[in-house]
């Protein structure tokens, strides 16, 4: 006798004590699933009469070796980075990379997702923009659940906890880098965040705070900015900051182009950094390393990010219950003089 009707796909790979990947290759007659494990999830589907539905084939059918990158922002160079990182790994495994730009849009990144189930994808590797949107959660369950592995990369997700992440010690990396605003003798130390609801945003801005904590200082929210990851905005936000009446001594910008738009600021109204003002931006800037602008920055390594996320997707799909993993990638400060001052009147 069976359960029959209300039997599902997750209740088949309950009772074969495999995923719901597993589950859905087997249907899909998918490499990858050993024999004793193929043959266990057949009879199990044989003493409950299973009958696979179109919706346990939808996502794994005819699987493609294509692997989409969902980002959110193809202007900033840190996806860029995390894209080389990415293909790789992929080319020396002969997959091919579909590149997705939702501008930070999460209604946009929900219509891609969707778009994405047509193309029959192998995996897929994304940092999101609808953080807090059940949507973005929902469906990219649904593809981890059919057997299409999904890996977080750079922020964490409402709903995602069964995901894998590759992330970047966000919290070590500012807290080194203001503790050596500390050490050069500032006290009034600026933030320039970005949007609250992004994990790397709260992250980073913990590890300023306790970087203060811990030195004795006093955290002032007047020199905390919050801004939306652009450059136009953190402009914005360097101009209140240099407004107070008590303005910052040194700033701490949390993403690169942060740091670009607090820059331009400075170098329109004649603030030279290392010398006038103190400034650490987190993550590296190519193009000012070329021009020779010497910013002290918070690395951390954005094509290690993508090739070990791309590592990580590749166990999935070539092992449907390989467990479940989280990489934590470090920081390095790097110093190249913008972090100095030459006189300082902080107290």
């Amino acid at each position: 006798m069976g359960i029959a009707a209300k039997t599902n796909i997750k209740e088949i790979a309950r009772l074969a004590g495999v995923s719901v990947a597993t589950v859905s290759r087997v249907i899909n007659n998918f490499d990858y699933v050993k024999p004793e494990t193929r043959e266990r999830v057949q009879k199990v589907m044989q003493e409950h009469n299973y009958i696979p539905s179109a919706t346990a084939r939808d996502l794994s059918f005819q699987r493609s070796e294509v692997v989409a990158v969902v980002v959110p922002d193809l202007k900033n160079p840190f996806f860029y980075g995390l894209i080389e990182g990415i293909t790789r790994v992929a080319e020396k495994q002969h997959y091919q990379v579909l590149i997705f730009n939702t501008n930070e849009d999460a209604e946009k990144e929900y219509n891609i997702l969707r778009a994405i189930r047509e193309r029959n994808v192998a995996g897929i590797l994304i940092t999101a923009a609808g953080v807090r949107d059940e949507r973005t959660g929902r469906i990219l369950s649904e593809y981890q659940n059919s057997g299409t592995p999904v890996v977080l990369v750079d922020r964490f997700i409402e709903g995602g906890e069964s995901l894998d992440t590759v992330m970047a010690d966000n919290e070590a990396g500012s807290y080194e880098a203001v503790c050596e605003l500390i050490r050069q003798g500032h006290e009034r130390i600026a933030i320039i965040a970005g949007e609250k609801s992004l994990s790397p945003v709260y992250e980073r801005e913990l590890g300023y705070r306790r970087a203060l904590t811990e030195n004795g200082i006093r955290i002032r929210e007047m020199y905390i900015a919050y801004g939306n990851q652009m450059a136009d905005q953190s402009y914005k936000c360097m101009k209140r900051l240099m407004s107070l009446s008590k303005p910052p001594t040194a700033v701490f910008c949390g993403n690169n182009m942060m740091s670009l738009g607090a820059y331009r600021y400075m170098i329109e109204h004649d603030i030279r950094p290392g010398e006038d003002i103190s400034m650490i931006g987190f993550d590296d800037i190519n193009v000012l390393n070329i021009v020779g602008i010497p910013l002290s920055v918070v690395d951390r390594s954005e094509k290690e990010m993508g090739k070990k996320a791309m590592e990580m997707l590749l166990r999935h799909m070539k092992d449907a219950d390989a467990k479940q993993d989280h990489v934590s990638v470090p920081t390095r400060l790097i110093l190249r003089g913008s972090e100095k001052h030459r006189t300082i009147h902080s107290r």
